[in-house]
């Protein structure tokens, strides 16, 4: 499945939120790659925040999985294998 641009957006907006992100300074950087139209280094930091935690990995949705198959999108590549353990809520 292919993920549209536009649909990076509310997914960004979902993978901040599935983080759990406490730190002040890491929100702000993630709100500020949605703001200036590069949703995917928002969903990158998400990722990279979470690691291989798979109970908050299960929240984020999963078109996120997609993004990893995706010949549009090969900076999400590098999360295929972990990705492929999560079940998503």
């Amino acid at each position: 499945m292919n993920v549209e641009y536009e649909d990076l957006f509310s997914i960004a907006e979902s993978c901040m939120a599935a983080s759990g992100c406490v730190k002040e300074v890491r929100i702000d950087i993630m709100q500020d790659a949605i703001d200036c139209g590069e949703p995917d280094l928002a969903i990158i930091d998400a990722l990279d925040i979470v690691g291989n935690d798979m109970t908050r990995l299960s929240h984020f949705p999963p078109q996120v999985l997609d993004l990893t198959n995706d010949p549009e999108w090969p900076e999400f590549h590098r999360f295929r294998d972990t990705l492929k353990k999560a079940v998503f809520d």
